[in-house]
């Protein structure tokens, strides 16, 4: 298979869950990351097998928004109960946090998308996504489509993860009004993983795709970030929004709703 070399200072993107986040500052990012499938009518995700770590621009979105997917419908099918306890609380009381100490262990299982900025530290092979290209074209699939698999013989290490993105996250008290402007810049974040999506199904183009989100609302990433390290690690996951269990479980739901929502707008078939 035809490659193209990613030069020393490429900055690349990788989309993932932040249970991944920790294991990422310990370990890296392993040489050979599994490839999440796109299939039509599918019930949980499809992986291969597949040399290499996916890279790309919104396509890190689609594996972000994909892996996010399927870990929440997984969770959600294995605590059916308290899931559907937790539904008719938040409805009952529209904007306070229900008292249910069984969240937790659940939530410590909830992963929320993610966004890892990668600043390559040496010349990288890349291989072609062939998604896209037909004909082995590497360059083309990363000039064109800003979409390939990274070829590293370690992985990539975490210092070269610099940065994370990750969604606006909110409190019981931002969805009590469906305006408030908080759980609308979650939307917008949302409308990001579904642009992953909209690139991967309709083959739209990315280039165009993200003129038109950055001409709209100004950036082309999720609307947080943070600097990778054990300190800023710390602080995320002492968030609110994460350290609570009923509020990540908020923000999954939350989320996942405006995936299906805005996927549904672009006839894009995901089972809920």
């Amino acid at each position: 298979m035809a490659s193209f070399i990613l030069p020393a200072g490429s900055v690349v993107k990788f989309g993932c869950l932040s249970t991944a986040l920790y294991p990422a500052l310990r370990q890296g990012i392993a040489p050979d990351v599994p490839r999440c499938q796109f299939q039509l009518g599918a019930q949980l995700l499809q992986y291969t097998q597949s040399k290499g770590i996916d890279i790309g621009e919104l396509m890190a979105y689609f594996g972000a928004c994909m892996e996010f997917i399927d870990a929440t419908s997984q969770l959600h099918d294995a605590h059916q109960d308290v899931m559907a306890n937790f539904v008719e609380a938040l409805q009952q009381a529209h904007g306070e946090k229900p008292r249910m100490p069984e969240l937790e262990a659940i939530a410590a299982q909830a992963g929320l998308p993610v966004i890892l900025e990668i600043q390559l530290q040496e010349d990288c092979e890349m291989q072609c996504d062939e998604r896209f290209v037909s004909d082995d074209n590497a360059e083309l699939s990363w000039k064109q489509w800003r979409s390939g698999r990274l070829q590293t013989s370690n992985g990539v290490p975490a210092a070269w993860i610099k940065q994370f993105y990750f969604p606006r996250l909110l409190d019981f008290r931002d969805v009590s009004n469906t305006k408030n402007p908080r759980s609308l810049e979650q939307t917008t974040d949302a409308a990001l993983l579904v642009g992953g999506l909209m690139q991967a199904w309709h083959k739209d183009s990315p280039g165009e795709l993200l003129l038109a989100f950055r001409r709209q609302y100004k950036r082309v990433n999720f609307s947080q970030s943070s600097p990778f390290n054990d300190t800023a690690l710390e602080r995320f996951f002492n968030l609110n929004a994460m350290l609570d269990p009923a509020t990540r479980l908020l923000n999954q739901m939350t989320l996942w709703q405006d995936i299906m929502a805005l996927a549904r707008k672009q006839s894009i078939p995901l089972a809920e």
